[in-house]
């Protein structure tokens, strides 16, 4: 009878790690399209988090393990006092520049859309050459318009262990 336990043990064990693999090592994936008004989260299997624009605010629906779970952020918000902010003792600096700047690094850009009028006509001509040198990328396309149409399709990727590699290369 005990080694039947010890088997059990040890199934539960190698589900666990197995489980903790993939978070490390699936994909994180963040899409947005804003024709569309997909604005999404997603570690396949785990976890998937879309903003859902409504007539309030927005609010977050998603699934954890096949369970979904709504949240509402209007309603969170309400009922709620203002609380006392703690300051911070000037002069103390927090947070590494080499660590923000390598963090990029770890993300793949699987597909930029982009087609974008600012609304100042000599900041999108500023922007027609800076554009077309960054669209020599197969994935990434970006252009200007002078039709005050803004449209972005973003499909960006990474994996935890990827982010936490960077954090502990620079610290």
């Amino acid at each position: 009878m005990g080694y039947f336990y010890t088997m059990i043990w040890y199934i539960v064990i190698l589900l666990f790690v197995l489980l903790l693999t993939w978070i490390l090592l699936g994909p994180v994936i963040l899409r947005l399209n804003t024709d569309l008004n997909q604005y999404q989260f997603m570690l396949p299997g785990v976890i998937k988090a879309s903003v859902i624009p409504s007539q309030g605010l927005f609010y977050i629906r998603g699934w954890i393990f096949f369970i979904p779970f709504r949240i509402d952020l209007s309603k969170l918000n309400k009922g709620r006092g203002k609380k006392d902010k703690k300051r911070k003792k000037p002069g103390k600096r927090t947070g590494n520049i080499k660590m923000i700047r390598s963090v990029p690094g770890a993300f793949q850009v699987r597909r930029l859309w982009l087609d974008a009028d600012t609304d100042d006509f000599m900041l999108n001509v500023w922007l027609i050459p800076a554009f077309a040198a960054i669209n020599n990328n197969r994935n990434i396309r970006m252009q200007v318009n002078f039709e005050g149409y803004l449209f972005m399709d973003l499909d960006l990727r990474t994996r935890i262990v990827s982010l936490l590699w960077v954090i502990i290369k620079n610290r």
